[in-house]
């Protein structure tokens, strides 16, 4: 009953804190839509878009591996040397993106006619802050750090809000500012909740073979996965910028953005129950039902929204946005059914399943985001990005179904 009723707040809280996270992404969208203007901010998204790029690049499968043996783990200092693990790990992955951003930046004015190679080299080292969050949501998941995720997802986005509204009063802000201060604060919690979780620095050979081991069995191969599935969708950042111009990007993520809180439900279902599904042979029925009839209230709301909200907080001239947003949003609809079942076949360890599906949706989003994209412009992205959600869980059904079957009398 208290452990029904744990479960019962972290969701509760997860929620909460998710909702009031699109509450505060939407604001710092609306934000810096409107200090920026169209064309900077079309900028600041193709940065974004190659920071997170690289991002999903260098892991190499560790923290997947690390938050899987975390939700696993039953010895309080076999976790606290784990964590010791994953800093070490973070150190060396980002020290290698910084790396490849600085190569980046001598090649980008020869790619690319915006000429923002010396943004690269300048903030390389804010690499650290959004590999650091995007692992730190992983690890915190293994951990079953529920209220301290629940703070990495507002607290940062909240005292941005505050300094940047504040210093904008009385000057001009840029995008080299906005992207200073957004991630020099995520940079900042980053090293306060990684204090917080202590880690453990004596490190022996055998945690870091245990590691290695997992890494083959899991995580490298959920990597190869995620390469092939999230990083070949940030390639329409690159194709939009190349074919067309960086005001389509910011007009194409802003679409995305608008439409994220869909993946919210089953999202955060599978968030909280990562841990409890390692040791379950299916999804419990309520969690499905729950998840599939609050996603379509979401969707059917979003289209009766959607334009009058749109046009209340954003000026005419990112108008475009809207109409790529109400159909994305289907693309979203199917990604979020996808991710929880995603979230409980990982916490089985059946990360091999998970590259595979992830390959064919990877091999959608290369040939979509590049072909389509060339001949169809915005058009194409957006029904790459459906066609792949639509891939995407077909796949984790079909591999669910498949385990499922094959663990029934288990």
């Amino acid at each position: 009953m208290t452990s029904d009723r744990d479960t019962l707040n972290k969701v509760l809280a997860l929620y909460g804190s998710s909702f009031i996270g699109i509450v505060l992404g939407f604001s710092i969208s609306v934000f810096n839509t409107r200090v920026l203007g169209k064309e900077a901010f079309g900028d600041f998204k193709f940065i974004e878009t190659v920071f997170r790029f690289i991002a999903s690049i260098v892991s190499i499968g560790v923290f997947i591996s690390i938050t899987r043996m975390l939700a696993i783990a039953k010895d309080k200092i076999y976790r606290q040397n784990l964590i010791g693990v994953f800093v070490v790990a973070l150190l060396i992955t980002g020290f290698i993106g910084v790396l490849l951003l600085i190569t980046f930046s001598y090649l980008e004015p020869i790619w690319f006619s915006d000429n923002l190679g010396y943004f690269f080299r300048k903030y390389a080292v804010l690499f650290f802050a959004i590999l650091g969050s995007i692992a730190l949501k992983e690890i915190l998941k293994g951990l079953n750090k529920i209220y301290i995720l629940s703070l990495l997802y507002t607290l940062p986005a909240i005292l941005y809000l505050i300094c940047a509204y504040s210093y904008n009063l009385n000057n001009v802000l840029y995008f080299e500012d906005i992207f200073f201060l957004l991630y020099g604060l995520q940079f900042l919690f980053l090293i306060g909740v990684i204090i917080v979780l202590k880690p453990n620095f004596k490190i022996k050979k055998s945690m870091i073979d245990d590691v290695a081991i997992e890494n083959k069995d899991n995580g490298r191969p959920v990597y190869y996965g995620s390469l092939a599935g999230v990083a070949t969708a940030q390639i329409v950042g690159f194709s939009l910028s190349y074919y067309i111009d960086n005001t389509q990007v910011g007009f194409f993520t802003l679409a995305l953005t608008i439409c994220s809180p869909l993946i919210m439900i089953p999202s955060v279902l599978g968030t909280v129950f990562f841990k409890k599904f390692a040791s379950l042979k299916y999804m419990p029925k309520n969690v499905i039902v729950f998840s599939i009839i609050a996603s379509l209230v979401a969707v059917v709301l979003f289209f009766i929204f959607i334009e009058k909200v749109f046009l209340m907080f954003y000026t005419e001239d990112f108008s475009p946005a809207i109409p790529i947003s109400k159909i994305v949003v289907l693309g979203f609809l199917l990604h979020g059914f996808g991710d929880l079942i995603n979230r409980f076949l990982g916490a089985k360890g059946k990360g091999k399943l998970l590259r595979n599906s992830a390959f064919v949706v990877g091999v959608v989003n290369v040939l979509g985001y590049t072909i389509l994209v060339k001949y169809f412009a915005v058009t194409g992205a957006i029904i790459t990005n459906v066609l792949a959600s639509a891939t995407y869980l077909f796949m984790m059904y079909y591999y669910y179904t498949k385990f499922i079957k094959t663990n029934k009398d288990v």
